[in-house]
């Protein structure tokens, strides 16, 4: 049920964003929001700002503790030729530097 939402969650728009390093921004905008989780600290206020539906919380934390599992899964709404995403886990994190994932606002769907 969890790796479902996630999948819906992130291919629920064909206009956003997200990618490991090398992400293309052809997609971003000035007024999009950076998203940034300190991995492991349980705060997740930078999500939590901006909805308050536990599903979409629910798949970013998936996404940010198993990446394993979404690497497997692609994602069909036409992310790969828009933004270069690879993977599912491409529409929740777009990259991570050292302890610190900047995610991707796809999974607001």
């Amino acid at each position: 049920m969890i790796i479902g939402s996630i999948i819906v969650s992130g291919c629920a728009s064909s206009n956003n964003e997200q990618s490991n390093e090398g992400h293309s921004d052809s997609h971003s905008s000035p007024t999009q929001p950076s998203l940034k989780y300190e991995l492991g600290s349980n705060n997740w206020s930078s999500v939590t700002s901006l909805t308050n539906d536990p599903n979409i919380l629910e798949a970013y934390q998936f996404a940010v503790e198993h990446p394993e599992v979404l690497n497997y899964m692609p994602c069909y709404c036409g992310c790969y030729e828009e933004d270069g995403h690879t993977s599912n886990t491409n529409c929740f994190v777009d990259s991570v530097k050292g302890d610190v994932a900047n995610l991707d606002t796809m999974g607001f769907g």
